[in-house]
């Protein structure tokens, strides 16, 4: 299984264990979620005895719960671009710091068209930090692609994200 992590602030983003598919050029990382309930599954009693869910739960998005997501509820378009601003140069930094300069100029472009999408439905989009809810790093976007999903669709920068094996 692979794991992408923010390489700002170190938090798990996703995994390869949910369908996603590379978009932008290779910037961008676009994820498929589930709804799901969570909630009673079972309860181990004393006597090892079980008891099946009650049907009561609250329903989460898969990602979210697994990741432990924060939702930032009032993020004003002005102040995303000026998180995109800052959080592409550091990006941008971190490739050319690794020797990945060649992919800079890839990036960019595929990270602009990214921005550009995300703006243009930004009231349909969700915001999300990581775990560690560091404005600084990584935040990801979510939005309902297809009426008829399962749940909302994901994008992350994926540039800024680095990939760990388990």
């Amino acid at each position: 299984m692979k794991v992408w992590i923010d390489l700002i602030s170190g938090d798990e983003m996703v995994s390869d264990s949910y369908p996603h598919t590379i978009v932008y050029g290779g910037a961008g990382l676009e994820v498929r979620a589930r709804y799901k309930t969570k909630g009673i599954e079972q309860i181990a009693i004393a006597s090892d005895d079980l008891i099946e869910d009650d049907g009561t739960g609250e329903t989460v998005v898969d990602i979210v719960d697994a990741f432990k997501y924060n939702e930032i509820p009032s993020f004003p378009k002005k102040d995303f671009m000026a998180w995109c601003k800052a959080y592409l140069a550091k990006v941008t930094a971190k490739l050319e710091e690794r020797g990945q300069k060649d992919r800079v100029d890839g990036f960019k472009k595929g990270a602009t068209d990214l921005v550009k999408f995300i703006v243009g439905k930004y009231d349909e989009m969700q915001i999300f930090a990581g775990a560690k809810y560091d404005m600084e790093a990584g935040l990801c976007v979510s939005w309902q692609k297809n009426q008829e999903d399962d749940g909302p669709t994901f994008l992350y920068f994926l540039d800024g994200l680095r990939e760990e094996k388990f």
